[in-house]
């Protein structure tokens, strides 16, 4: 069902050195790769992980025989996302000085966290980063947005006259964080109180202070959580209950660190026994495929009975993208539902407070859009 295109995109970003590498260098040079070249790279730009294929293509020795068009997209892209990169960790060590300032202790998190651990972990700069998130004591937030906002900092979708209920100009939707701070031509800034939604902010506090590594980053020196919570941050930053979370841009997150770096693994299964991340089944698959892709052995504590087959997601996301590139709507559709079925999520939600015409013909898409994937599979274990 998976197909040698598949296979050979997830053994060029599997984090382990090829086996063989001239011999994977040979099957980036067949005319079946130059004849979809287009495609995988409309694939690796809907996964958002444009700069993990370059770089992994780079240290297979596989680049120069790899398409010059889709050569040149991966350069683009990644020359784009290496430039946004740089930008958000000046921003990032704008605020740790201000917050340092202060007098008030803070972690990383996220993306900043992972970019001042890149030398200690495999691609952990390779994913886009947009926002610069930091954990600080809940009693210290308040007064820490307060100073932003003195700064020149406004708060993100601010509309006083049509507040949500529970919400004010410094509290916003989110559970754990305080209203997004943005300023002109710099990074939106999320002063975190919690990291999870059940998680109260006391204890959110003391599991990440508690285990946090000190690195030098930017001139400074950063509090970065453990390896073990940059794992299980990536698990549930992902979201394994929606089909979203199942791309390479999360994976490439928890494979970088498991890579490289151990992993206290009885902690993340304690952890998966409570409702934390919803599904504990979910979520084991989630992590079988990091595993893959780090080309590590799953731990007993966390393997999944019945992982994905991540060949046939694949193959899958580079036919719909493929066959359907210019039609986004049924496209995204039939990604949605294919990834779906995969993992063994329900059809997808509709959204309320729609008249019954939608709705029905909301679900009648997909309906159809999974019937044309399992259909597809189906073709393809007959093949």
């Amino acid at each position: 069902m998976s197909g040698p295109l598949a296979e050979l995109l997830l053994d060029t970003l599997r984090l382990a050195p090829p086996s063989d590498p001239q011999e994977l260098a040979r099957r980036w040079s067949t005319p079946n790769v130059a004849a979809r070249a287009g495609g995988i790279a409309a694939w690796i730009a809907w996964e958002q992980a444009e700069q993990w294929l370059l770089r992994r293509l780079a240290d297979c020795g596989a680049l120069a025989v790899v398409p010059p068009t889709l050569a040149a997209a991966l350069q683009q892209a990644a020359r784009r996302d290496a430039k946004a990169g740089l930008a958000v960790d000046a921003d990032a060590a704008h605020v740790l000085r201000e917050i340092a300032a202060l007098g008030v202790p803070c972690v990383l998190l996220k993306g900043p966290a992972r970019r001042a651990s890149a030398d200690q972990l495999p691609l952990a700069d390779a994913r886009l980063t947009r926002d610069v998130d930091v954990l600080v004591p809940a009693t210290e937030g308040e007064r820490l947005w307060g100073h932003f906002r003195s700064q020149g900092y406004v708060p993100y979708q601010f509309d006083p006259e049509h507040l949500p209920p529970g919400e004010s100009e410094v509290q916003g939707p989110s559970p754990y964080h305080l209203r997004t701070l943005v300023r002109p031509g710099g990074a939106a800034v999320e002063l975190h109180l919690s990291t999870e939604r059940d998680l109260r902010p006391t204890e959110a506090w003391n599991r990440l202070w508690s285990a946090a590594r000190t690195v030098r980053w930017q001139g400074l020196d950063a509090r970065v959580p453990s390896f073990t919570e940059l794992v299980w941050s990536a698990l549930t930053h992902a979201d394994v209950a929606d089909s979203a979370g199942w791309s390479l841009r999360y994976w490439l997150d928890a494979a970088s660190v498991i890579a490289a770096q151990p992993v206290d693994w009885a902690t993340i299964a304690a952890r998966l026994a409570t409702a934390a991340t919803g599904s504990r089944t979910l979520a084991l698959s989630w992590l079988s495929v990091a595993f893959r892709l780090a080309g590590a052995e799953c731990p007993p504590e966390v393997r999944a009975q019945d992982p994905p087959h991540l060949e046939g997601m694949v193959a899958w996301r580079l036919a719909a993208l493929s066959r359907f590139g210019r039609l986004r709507g049924w496209r995204d559709k039939l990604l949605d539902e294919g990834t779906r079925a995969s993992v063994g999520l329900p059809l997808a939600s509709l959204v309320g407070g729609r008249a019954w015409p939608i709705h029905l013909r909301r679900r009648a898409a997909c309906l159809a859009a999974r019937s044309t994937y399992l259909a597809w599979r189906y073709a393809r274990r007959g093949a």
